[in-house]
């Protein structure tokens, strides 16, 4: 009978010191992100930041890991001794189902910072980000999947399960006027299916939305000469 009456408050204990915790670590992020939107200000310290966040992170708050990853890459060569903790951070918040860290841990794996480059893997992350609703993981894994499907390639051979999948996933870009991913689409209607329609359309946007930014990425398209000659 003692045993279960101790056992009984050593979970009672527990439970609370486990609020306690959440409860600590939520107000510790609030004051970290506080902090951090004053980045920019003569006052402001990307250390400290990175610290106020980390406080959190080590408590396990999810959210405190992500924005620790955030805080270092926004300041890699200031925050280059805390590389390896914070992409361990950014690691444990995407196993967590973080929908954010997940995309960020999709684009380090994308670009190979601070990581090796491992783009099937890359994938994986940013899919699952989508699948917790964060549209722009879904542009970022149809630039993918493109790249993938069309390197120094004037024609490809897929089913139109595979072309669907692509084009869904880059549909997004419009939605979010994300300048990139609308030209990424105009070159897969391009290449995939020689819809010359659909590609004006797309490239207008681009250009409407990105101006000289748009070009830049459009002069690299297998259908510049097109572009340009509208021009």
């Amino acid at each position: 009978m003692k045993y279960i009456v101790l056992l009984s408050l050593t979970m009672t204990l527990l439970v609370n010191a486990q609020a306690l915790a959440k409860e600590s670590s939520e107000e510790l992020y609030a004051i970290a992100d506080q902090y951090y939107k004053t980045k920019g200000g003569k006052d402001f310290s990307p250390e400290k930041a990175y610290q106020l966040f980390r406080k959190g992170a080590v408590l396990g708050h999810v959210p405190s890991k992500n924005m620790a990853y955030v805080v270092f890459n926004v300041y890699p060569k200031t925050l280059f001794p805390h590389m390896e903790e914070a992409i361990h951070f950014l690691a444990d918040a995407a196993k967590a189902n973080n929908k954010f860290a997940q995309f960020n841990l999709g684009m380090v794996l994308t670009q190979g910072s601070y990581l090796e480059k491992n783009v099937t893997l890359a994938n994986k992350w940013l899919y699952s980000s989508a699948l917790l609703g964060y549209k722009t993981a879904h542009v970022y894994h149809g630039i993918n999947l493109v790249n993938q499907y069309m390197p120094q390639r004037n024609e490809l051979d897929l089913s139109e399960e595979e072309f669907e999948v692509v084009a869904g996933e880059l549909s997004h870009a419009e939605d979010l006027k994300h300048v990139e991913g609308v030209i990424q689409l105009a070159r897969f209607h391009f290449v995939e299916k020689g819809n010359l329609e659909e590609v004006k359309r797309l490239t207008e946007l681009a250009i409407e939305w990105g101006g000289e930014d748009a070009l830049a990425i459009l002069k690299t398209t297998e259908f510049w000469d097109l572009v340009k000659n509208k021009q």
